[in-house]
């Protein structure tokens, strides 16, 4: 692009000279009716290669020659921080960046706002110098290029050699300060340290900030915190209230009345568990046959054979149904009865307030749950439970009330 607003010309002479050479092949590739694309394709290769002359000299024309900055403070900052393993280069990479941008900023404020120590930088540039110093003043001892009188360190750095600057002034000190890391320093030059370059006559030139990529995925953001409203005052129950949900509850437990009567109403449960059993096994058979009923199924056709077998285990699952209705209900109802009686025991022996109520059962509802009324001695044995309450009129076996 041109300094001023639009395109060059150079561009525009590449845009009209690759737009000519695309229309030139298209025309071509259509080809007579007769010869078509095979008439076509056999001079297609000389088409491209002239068409195609010349559009690298139109590129190198188009696009401008770029100028690289002869020093950049952002580059020089970041070598410098990773140079920390080498106080020679470290120490070169700060003097330079001095040089270059002291004259137009403040270094060692710029150092300190990016969370370097500029005291511990000063300080062993100062150990650095007196070491050069001191090297320098030894130079003189050099004859034909060799040291007579300076050895070890200090000949070498006499000598240019910086590697030595380590073994002179030890290890690095810590130069980071409180809170930063020399991690956290690198991730942050693009964004706190000022984008000036040097140009090639030595004048400082600022830039806009950098961007800078994310150099990781980015972190799932928790979702908001649900709002923390103050919960609404738990409702005190009205007296009466209290008084009716503690009207069943065992006032003195541990007596021994009590215990003997919990231990009678404990025994009395047992006698519910044979017929329990029964159920449970009917239940697993039930499972049984439907699985079998499922494996006599043909994948195309089911044999008459097969047929007939399904039919009977799904007739003996109606039994197991029919079957385990009415027991379940005889036993929920003997579990009320010889709950009556235990509450009936501890309201006589002052330790509940309420007085217990029997437990009350329709016939209509006993009439459904027997299969019609077809099991009548299982209705027989309801009948006798003392403290069970039936009402209603005790309909006729075979129909369901409501039903016909």
């Amino acid at each position: 692009m041109s300094k001023d607003c639009g395109p060059s010309k150079a561009s525009l002479d590449l845009d009209s000279q690759i737009g000519g050479a695309m229309d030139t092949i298209q025309n071509s590739m259509i080809g007579d009716a007769a010869g078509g694309i095979a008439d076509s394709i056999g001079g297609l290769k000389d088409k491209i290669t002239g068409l195609t002359s010349g559009i690298l000299e139109k590129v190198e024309a188009a696009v401008p020659e770029i100028e690289l900055p002869k020093a950049s403070l952002q580059q020089q900052m970041t070598k410098m921080m990773s140079s920390l393993d080498d106080p020679g280069a470290f120490l070169t990479e700060f003097e330079s960046i001095k040089k270059n941008f002291g004259g137009s900023i403040d270094i060692d404020k710029m150092v300190k706002e990016a969370g370097i120590d500029p005291d511990a930088i000063n300080g062993l540039a100062s150990q650095l110098s007196s070491s050069t110093n001191e090297a320098a003043n030894a130079l003189e001892t050099f004859a034909n290029g060799k040291a007579t009188n300076l050895t070890g360190s200090l000949a070498k750095l006499a000598g240019g050699d910086l590697s030595a600057v380590k073994n002179l002034v030890g290890e690095m000190p810590k130069i980071t300060l409180p809170g930063f890391s020399t991690e956290s320093i690198l991730s942050s030059v693009c964004t706190k340290i000022p984008n000036l370059e040097l140009d090639k006559d030595g004048n400082t030139i600022k830039k806009g900030v950098e961007t800078k990529l994310p150099s990781e995925d980015g972190k799932k953001i928790d979702p908001p915190a649900e709002k923390n409203d103050t919960p609404p005052p738990v409702k005190e129950p009205a007296p009466a209230d209290k008084i009716e949900n503690g009207a069943t509850v065992v006032l003195n437990p541990d007596s021994e009345e009590a215990q003997r009567i919990e231990q009678e109403f404990t025994d009395n449960l047992q006698e519910i568990r044979p017929l329990l059993a029964i159920v449970l096994d009917r239940q697993a058979e039930f499972y049984n046959n439907r699985q079998k009923a499922r494996d006599l199924i043909g994948v195309f056709r089911t044999s008459d054979k097969n047929k007939e077998k399904i039919r009977k285990l799904k007739q003996r699952n109606r039994q197991i149904v029919n079957r385990n209705n009415k027991d379940t209900l005889y036993n929920e109802l003997r579990l009320q009865n010889f709950q009556f009686i235990r509450d009936d025991q501890l309201f006589k022996a002052e330790l509940i307030l309420k007085k217990p109520e029997k437990f009350v059962i329709s016939y209509d509802e006993i009439h459904i749950r027997t299969f019609e009324s077809r099991y009548p001695e299982t209705i027989q044995l309801i009948e006798a439970l003392p403290n069970i309450r039936i009402t209603g009129e005790k309909p006729k076996p075979g129909t369901i009330p409501g039903k016909g």
